[in-house]
């Protein structure tokens, strides 16, 4: 019989824990849906601004954060209605801001990877 032998797995499994820590993520997921709520109270008119809440969305080991206001008026802007057009206020935010969320979490992943 021929064998191969793998070594280094146990290093591996550390390195890959500590790349999944959601401390360093959750920050990184706050800070960008802290700023998506920033840049949207600045660009919506009116009392629709005012009601731009965050929320924490994570659930155990899923993380996430949610953006958005609680004002039905939002709603009706965002995806228009039956009688109105749709005039997206949040939607071309986060969309700007995706390149940048995704370098910050791939910048973690690595320094997490570095680290270890």
């Amino acid at each position: 019989m021929t064998a191969v032998g793998i070594t280094g797995l146990e290093a591996l499994r550390r390195r890959l824990e500590a790349v999944s820590a959601p401390e360093p993520f959750k920050a990184v997921l706050r800070e960008e849906a802290e700023a998506i709520a920033a840049e949207a109270l600045r660009a919506t008119p009116g009392e629709l601004a005012q009601s731009i809440v965050v929320e924490d969305v994570s659930r155990g080991e899923r993380l996430g954060f949610a953006v958005g206001t609680p004002d039905p008026a939002g709603r009706a802007a965002e995806l228009g209605t039956l009688s109105r057009p749709a005039t997206p206020w949040l939607r071309p935010i986060v969309e700007a801001r995706l390149p940048s969320l995704k370098d910050k979490l791939g910048k973690v992943a690595s320094a997490r990877l570095k680290s270890r």
